[in-house]
């Protein structure tokens, strides 16, 4: 079962979410942070303290989260799911206009990367540590939009700056759009 950390009831109705989400401007931009499998129990034990150099807690990742949604306007939805099942299902069903995911011990998964190469929206991978110099890669990376790591907590705020930014006219600003090939001249 996910674990939903809103700093709200998660039995509130998507109509009253919807509604808080409106402001004067228009409606605000809505965001899915999720995080994969092993996330719930990252910092609660000596082994994964050490193994991710890190004491912080889920709790921990939920405050940097809704402090940079805060920080940017955005609603934000902070998901966190171990079954890969349900991972897929809930990226599959996102109504969000961008996505932010730590796979976590899912990075590994074509299954997942399918899924995702199979979205419309933008996706940001993030992680809290440094997979390169643990030599480790992720099958996601390859069908995200961007991938941050190695800046702990700080990675979660750049990955939600990322999609908020992609979510712009202006980020296609400087894309380069080949143009088609030439017809051959006639009687060539």
């Amino acid at each position: 079962r996910p674990l939903h950390l809103f700093g709200v009831s998660s039995a509130r109705s998507m109509a009253a979410t919807a509604a808080e989400a409106t402001t004067a401007g228009g409606p605000r931009r809505r965001l899915l942070v999720l995080n994969g499998q092993g996330l719930d129990v990252r910092g609660t034990t000596e082994e994964t303290r050490i193994a991710f150099r890190s004491t912080a807690v889920l709790a921990d990742y939920d405050r940097r989260i809704h402090s940079a949604a805060e920080e940017l306007g955005v609603q934000v939805e902070h998901v966190q799911i171990n079954d890969l099942a349900e991972f897929i299902a809930r990226l599959q069903g996102a109504t969000e206009d961008a996505i932010v995911i730590n796979p976590a011990g899912l990075m590994g998964s074509q299954e997942l990367a399918d899924c995702i190469a199979g979205l419309s929206k933008p996706v940001i991978e993030v992680h809290y540590g440094n997979l390169m110099a643990k030599c480790k890669t992720s099958k996601v990376s390859a069908v995200c939009r961007a991938f941050i790591c190695g800046a702990k907590l700080e990675s979660y705020t750049l990955g939600m700056r990322a999609a908020v930014a992609a979510l712009e006219p202006s980020d296609a600003a400087f894309d380069y759009t080949p143009p088609p090939p030439s017809e051959p001249a006639a009687g060539s």
